[in-house]
């Protein structure tokens, strides 16, 4: 009853979705409107916050599938570089990326309503997926976690979905913390159900907090650009590098060196108040937006803390509040601290000064939060401030999980959904093809019982189809089917301390009524203008929202019951004024709509940026292999793929070794160097001739075949080097930029052309960390 009290003064955070054109009026103008145009105004933004919020649903999907994709082809291509696989395993995979999502029909299935009958028991038992996160392997975690994030329960801001979706968290760490023999070893793993949760920080609402609460301290914090260092072996390096102090003559004297340093002491007593002071402006921002924090989010801390303290009775508080704090700094906070523009909180990557000012900042914060004492020898003089603070932070970590429950209001959105029989989610072929795959492999692990629904529809579906599998692009709109509807009956929803089988009818339909009709008009406040509830009813049944009028039909349903029974005196108009009065204005509830836009479009624009920063990306993959596909053609006799080589160059040997590229010449005695010169040219895409000449002679002395593969592999090495028979030494990254120099940037008319063998995998591997962090 409490949940639903509260939720219901949250207004049912004003409905979904939303377009992106719809003009807002200011404040001014709000407040001098007529009652008319504020109803209009409020019914715009109705609408572009349900695009908006199925928009940003949709992106969220695409940027996880990006991410997914660009950490699968970061890992194939290093193989292929390796030519541990060929082109062909692989281009299929990239180029398919290409192809746009289509709609599909049912006709695309095979048995659409026996599916519609699995994914209606997956999504309302989630026990069943919580079992399956605990049986997968590491290669199938990301498949499994795409299709319950963004397909089963994809709608981010529909509350029955978010509610199921926390249930299968809930049942997944009940079974995460019973497998426990310590604290300690609390979801540590890379698992399923611990990459879902912090996939969950990421969705829409979690970026729409992190950006409306810590944006602008970030911003701030990447601005002040002067190093925070407090770390003497750092500082102490800088001021080798920088001539202001001489390097020991011992390196194990060092860090000895480096701490007894006045200047170091200086710097470090000099930064550590600034990094205290950014650091208590973050604690202090979550701390008075608690309240915004989503509540999925704080629901999770809740429920762990229960879990634990279930589990492990004899755990303190605080070292309860502590593993509270490992999953909401460590996996939501602190990653977007320390990285923001990976999650596009800034549109460029903060220099290296401001990311490790950012990290001490993340890692200041994460120790305020462990129950440990600080471990780094230069984090210590920080452990005063950590004392001091810590209990602070402990009664923060305390206050976020004293939320609400969500399971009787779950039970009101489950009778509602099934009685408008409007279930439905959006879904690729291939996915339903993948988890039908899955369920079929760890059935017998899943359920104990022949006789078990999911047994049951298993049983009647036949083996999913190849065919279905390579269907990547094609989305489904699927009805979920529920194969029974005995025993559809409302929740009493009883005031606390009476028992739900009352005897009395009449007072429970009246109860059953109230929510209904506070749901309804939640989703239609403009319905309150109405002189009577008939009327109010009558304007629902006929609004421009399909999930408004199925509402407002289920609540005539039950109504007229209550009409039947006599509990409807005055016709209704005692219930009618006690909702009314009960009911913030519809011109607040415009204020609020329009701030919540504000917010989403923030949040939209911000996915938007990230998914072009993935997409190029992937582009620079698709580019390399387009040079390799190149390649193999030249191989395999298609000559118009290559015609012609790109350019022949001529160096002396004094040349090369003045730019670096010739590291040692052991084989060369000196007397001779001057009379050495060499011919650099591209026979083809990705693979290159040095060849040694000694003058007066047309044959060369050595030819050296350079393929762009083995140089890319090489520069990962701390001193990569390539040795020509004896004769020379080269250095690779001088090497690489010498073909740059003169492959790439030769003319900007063949750039676009040449490029496709150079700087497409330069991109994809000297950014290969930057990808999977992304």
């Amino acid at each position: 009853m409490a949940a639903l009290d509260t939720k219901l003064k949250e207004i049912r955070r004003l409905v979904r979705g939303a377009t992106f054109s719809v003009g807002m009026i200011d404040d001014d103008q709000t407040d001098c409107a007529s009652p008319k145009n504020v109803e209009e105004e409020f019914l715009k933004v109705q609408t572009e916050l349900r695009s908006l919020k199925a928009e940003i649903s949709h992106q969220s999907k695409r940027n996880f599938k990006l991410e997914k994709d660009l950490r699968f082809l970061d890992s194939k291509i290093a193989l292929l570089i390796n030519h541990k696989i060929s082109i062909e395993e692989l281009e299929k995979r990239v180029f398919d990326e290409d192809i746009p999502t289509l709609p599909g029909s049912l006709k695309d299935l095979t048995h659409p309503e026996l599916y519609g009958r699995l994914f209606f028991i997956l999504q309302t038992s989630p026990e069943y997926t919580a079992k399956l996160t605990r049986l997968v392997t590491l290669k199938e975690i990301d498949g499994l976690l795409q299709i319950v994030m963004f397909a089963l329960y994809g709608n981010q801001y529909e509350d029955r979905e978010e509610h199921l979706l926390l249930s299968m968290f809930e049942h997944a760490l009940t079974y995460e913390v019973q497998e426990a023999t310590e604290i300690n070893s609390l979801m540590r793993a890379n698992t399923a159900i611990t990459r879902m949760m912090t996939n969950y920080c990421r969705r829409g609402p979690g970026q729409e907090y992190i950006k409306s609460s810590l944006g602008d301290t970030i911003q701030k914090l990447i601005a002040f650009d002067k190093s925070l260092e407090i770390d003497p072996m750092k500082i102490y390096h800088g001021m080798i590098e920088s001539g202001e102090v001489q390097k020991p003559e011992e390196p194990n004297r060092l860090l000895q060196a480096a701490e007894a340093n006045p200047a170091v002491q200086k710097q470090i007593q000099e930064h550590i108040p600034i990094l205290q002071d950014f650091v208590l402006t973050i604690l202090d921002r979550l701390k008075a937006t608690i309240d915004e924090v989503p509540f999925g989010i704080r629901w999770l801390c809740k429920a762990t803390r229960a879990l634990v303290q279930e589990k492990f009775p004899e755990a303190t508080a605080e070292r309860v509040n502590s593993f509270i704090g490992g999953f909401f700094f460590l996996r939501y906070i602190n990653p977007i601290i320390a990285t923001p523009h990976a999650y596009r909180l800034v549109h460029n990557p903060p220099t290296q000064i401001a990311r490790r000012n950012l990290t001490l900042v993340a890692k200041l914060i994460q120790k305020l939060a462990n129950v440990t004492s600080v471990r780094e020898s230069y984090m210590l003089p920080l452990e005063p401030f950590v004392r001091s603070h810590h209990d602070a932070q402990m009664a923060f970590l305390s206050d976020l999980c004293e939320v609400h429950d969500f399971h009787e209001a779950l039970q009101l959105e489950e009778y509602i959904a099934l009685c408008r029989k409007d279930m439905y989610i959006d879904i690729s072929v291939s996915e339903v093809a993948q988890l039908h795959s899955l369920l079929i492999k760890y059935q017998k692990d899943m359920v104990s019982s022949p006789d078990d629904p999911l047994c049951e529809v298993l049983r009647e579906l036949s083996n999913p189809t190849e065919e279905m599998g390579l269907n990547l692009h094609t989305i489904v709109k699927l009805e979920l089917i529920q194969h029974s509807r005995e025993n559809l009956d409302m929740p009493a929803f009883a005031p606390r301390g009476v028992s739900l089988d009352v005897s009395d009818e009449i007072a429970t339909t009246r109860r059953q009524c109230k929510h209904l009709l506070q749901l309804l008009f939640s989703m239609a406040p403009h319905c309150l203008q109405e002189p009577d509830l008939q009327g109010a009813l009558k304007v629902a049944v006929n609004s421009q929202f399909q999930d408004v009028v199925s509402h407002a039909e289920l609540t005539n349903e039950h109504v007229r019951t209550l009409r039947e029974l006599g509990g409807l005196g005055h016709q209704g108009r005692d219930l009618f004024e006690e909702i009314k009065t009960s009911f913030p204005t519809e011109r607040s509830l415009l204020q609020k709509a329009r701030l919540e836009l504000k917010s989403l479009r923030s949040v939209h624009e911000t996915m938007a940026e990230h998914t072009e920063y993935l997409q190029e990306q992937l582009d620079a993959y698709k580019e390399y292999l387009s040079a390799v596909r190149a390649k193999v053609g030249m191989q395999s006799g298609n000559s118009h793929v290559f015609r012609k080589p790109r350019g022949t160059y001529r160096f002396t040997h004094a040349q090369l070794e003045k730019e670096g590229v010739i590291l040692e010449t052991p084989g060369i005695p000196v007397q001779r160097r001057g009379s050495v010169y060499y011919i650099l040219s591209c026979l083809e895409p990705g693979i290159y001739s040095l060849a040694m000449h000694h003058k007066g002679h047309s044959k060369a002395i050595y030819d050296k075949r350079i393929h762009l593969e083995d140089l890319l592999e090489l520069q990962h090495l701390r001193d990569p080097v390539i040795d020509l028979e004896g004769f020379v030494v080269l250095n690779v990254r001088r090497t690489l930029l010498l073909l740059n120099r003169h492959f790439i940037r030769r003319d900007s008319a063949s750039h676009h052309q040449i490029s496709r063998h150079f700087s497409a995998p330069a991109l994809a591997f000297t950014g290969r960390s930057t990808t999977s962090n992304s």
